[in-house]
């Protein structure tokens, strides 16, 4: 059988109260009870005040306790006047009535009473001229007080069993709404789950105060914006991507068709144009086939020490002709110690050759105004330090976030001119991360963009 959180709540609040409730009930009993035992033995005590003078007087008249024994209707009728009940002191049974306290003398010898239970006797000393010459047992059991204190008493006990139970009562009270007020932010919490397991991502709970049920609260409303966030990221990665491919399909589509058609001659330029779709189209699968392999942790990496400045020079000599072409003056600023870092030569290579193509193909340059890179390398506790800054055009600060997010590009209609896919920042920020390093972009005093990079470096002697 299922049982509601609200009333397993109910139950465990209630029960802590019942334990509180029988602890003080049990704790005042007891208490009360020792309090009102001590103050019916001071009583006993006042009223055997005057007893103990009498006794006290005998004693001095017979120098001796003697008398208790040779003159025993004496001591009957010395307890008999604080024993017996005061309206039954002269009558047939009070004459007959046997007194219950006990009597020793100085030596601790009991004359009067049983010796057994001394033990059971609370003993109050008489004395004559300030001397100890005896002892008047009063057993603990023997109730001298009037009717008023013993109603008075079981008045108290009756009184706290009331005040238990209206306290049991009340705490039920309290502690139903209090449980379903505990449980509803949980109930809330399960029927958003259930909701956003459907794929309703738009729900969201109340964050209300700080405890630990706002923080799950809060935690919720995180996952829930970030797997709405993946949803839409998906759906227009997915959206990008047919996009990306439709185009070129559609241009050889219309090429191949005018040929067919004897629209277009099946000349040199014709299949240069068709060459180059393919080529995008190449390179376009296979920026997505990278991405992939990273994204799964498939892409393998070979860790060894790897010169950077040798790899910067290499990319810089390979696309020196490329940089020419475009017009692009290079400004490459090396540290004369060689760099080290412990990761894979090829992926940075890659890195690097990306970082490449993106000033060649986003970099406006002319024979009258060339277009500028500068590359600048250094290091710092122990940190290698790469900074990429290309001229214009810049890139709006609005949009230096979105650099690295998949198929994101600036300009559609140029940059699919010039080829670029708008996946090479994506490989890049990736092969970065795999390095244990980070990537920032930020406006380049050139007037383009500057690409930041930070990557582990490490002490190697070649």
């Amino acid at each position: 059988m299922r049982i509601r959180l609200s009333y397993k709540l109910f139950l465990v609040l209630l029960f802590a109260n019942v334990l509180l409730i029988g602890g003080m009930v049990f704790a005042n009993n007891r208490a009360f009870t020792l309090s009102f035992d001590t103050y019916l033995i001071n009583v006993q005590l006042r009223r055997l005040a005057p007893l103990l003078d009498e006794l006290a007087e005998e004693y001095e008249r017979h120098d001796g306790w003697h008398w208790v024994h040779t003159e025993p209707g004496n001591w009957q009728r010395m307890t008999r006047r604080f024993l017996a009940p005061r309206h039954e002191r002269h009558s047939e049974r009070a004459r007959r009535f046997s007194p219950a306290l006990l009597l020793r003398n100085a030596e601790g010898n009991v004359l009067l009473g049983t010796p057994a239970e001394s033990a059971r006797v609370r003993w109050a000393p008489i004395r004559v001229d300030g001397e100890r010459v005896g002892d008047l047992g009063i057993p603990v059991d023997l109730r001298l007080s009037s009717e008023f204190d013993q109603v008075f008493a079981e008045q108290q006990q009756r009184q706290l069993r009331w005040i238990a139970v209206a306290a049991l009562l009340l705490a039920a009270l309290v502690a139903l709404p209090f449980a379903r007020a505990l449980a509803r932010p949980i109930a809330r919490l399960q029927y958003a789950t259930r909701r956003l397991a459907n794929g309703d991502y738009d729900l969201r709970v109340p964050e209300r105060g700080s405890d630990e049920l706002a923080e799950l609260a809060r935690d919720f409303n995180s996952l829930a914006n970030a797997l709405k966030q993946n949803q839409l990221a998906r759906q227009r990665w997915i959206t990008d991507i047919s996009h990306e491919l439709r185009t070129p399909l559609a241009v050889l589509q219309a090429q191949l068709e005018a040929l067919q058609d004897g629209v277009v001659d099946p000349g040199r330029e014709t299949f240069a144009s068709l060459h180059k779709e393919v080529l995008r189209l190449s390179r376009l699968i296979a920026d997505l086939h990278e991405l992939s392999l990273s994204d799964s942790g498939a892409l393998t990496y070979r860790r060894e020490p790897v010169n950077i400045n040798a790899l910067l020079a290499d990319v810089c000599l390979r696309n020196d002709a490329l940089l020419n072409q475009r017009h692009i003056t290079l400004d490459v600023q090396l540290p004369s110690e060689p760099l080290f870092v412990l990761g894979d030569e090829d992926r940075l290579m890659q890195l690097f050759s990306n970082l490449m193509d993106n000033s060649i193909h986003y970099t406006n340059g002319t024979g009258s105004e060339p277009g500028r890179l500068r590359i600048e390398l250094s290091s710092g506790l122990h940190k290698l330090h790469l900074r990429w800054s290309d001229s214009a055009p810049g890139v709006p600060e609005e949009v230096l976030e979105k650099l690295f997010e998949r198929l994101f590009r600036i300009d559609e209609s140029r940059s699919r001119k010039t080829g670029g896919s708008g996946l090479g920042l994506s490989i890049v920020s990736n092969i970065v991360e795999a390095h244990c390093g980070s990537i920032n972009a930020r406006t380049s005093p050139l007037g383009g963009l500057t690409l930041e990079l930070t990557l582990p470096a490490m002490e190697y002697t070649p």
